[in-house]
């Protein structure tokens, strides 16, 4: 709840927070069909995480924040480019609330809700190989032939006593 003027004079009244409603199946306003809202809604999406797989550098293609601001005036800091890449996702994007904790602080900050490495969390084994494609340490071919059955099936093994 905050605190809002309500007119000139010095009337204050408390503002209920708006309450979020569970989504729990896709609908378009009535008699709108999903081309024209497409249509009228959508936007060319200038993204800066370059690591998203979805994200596409397109040669010649580079936004200044200048533009976005619609702010002739504006003159960014020389290590703040601006843009160089649109979001690629074929389909649509979503944008959620990241809650930020800095000190004792709380900001909730917009970020991409789509936004994906391509990465699931296991190792790439292709970073493990030798610039000639060889794995590092040998193959399984190139060890000892005692170390073929990890001790319980060689023949010299204590298991076979």
């Amino acid at each position: 709840m905050g605190l809002q003027k309500t007119s000139k004079d010095s009337a204050y009244y408390f503002m209920e927070p708006t309450q979020k409603e569970k989504v729990v199946e896709d609908t378009l306003p009535e008699g709108v069909s999903e081309e024209e809202f497409k249509a009228e809604h959508a936007k060319v999406v200038w993204c800066e995480y370059y690591e998203c797989k979805w994200n596409k550098q397109i040669p010649g293609a580079n936004r200044t924040i200048k533009t976005l601001l619609k702010n002739k005036s504006y003159n960014g800091f020389s290590d703040d480019p601006g843009f160089k890449a649109v979001c690629g996702r074929p389909d649509e994007i979503a944008m959620k609330f990241k809650v930020i904790v800095s000190g004792n602080q709380k900001y909730k900050v917009p970020a991409c809700f789509c936004a994906n490495t391509g990465v699931s969390g296991h190792i790439d084994f292709s970073k493990l190989l030798q610039p000639d494609g060889s794995p590092w340490g040998g193959n399984i071919s190139s060890q000892h032939e005692s170390d073929a059955g990890f001790g319980a099936m060689d023949a010299s093994s204590f298991y076979n006593a």
